[in-house]
């Protein structure tokens, strides 16, 4: 869990809606900024928490949220 701490508040924010289902281009729209920045911010929190995968992703968070 100590990945998902390390994350910036806009990075969790995008990560949330990301594995909520919502496409880039929504998470764009609904945050005010471009669709190549939710792309960055998503790339950097794959980086951060070193996952490869959106369900890796999503273990990760559940694991996080249960501790």
């Amino acid at each position: 869990a100590t990945q998902i701490a390390g994350l910036t508040l806009r990075q969790r924010q995008i990560m949330d809606l990301v594995l909520a289902g919502h496409p880039n281009k929504n998470i764009a729209a609904d945050l005010g900024i471009s669709q190549r920045t939710v792309e960055n911010h998503r790339a950097a929190v794959m980086k951060k928490t070193g996952v490869k995968s959106l369900p890796a992703l999503a273990r990760l968070a559940v694991t996080a949220a249960s501790h």
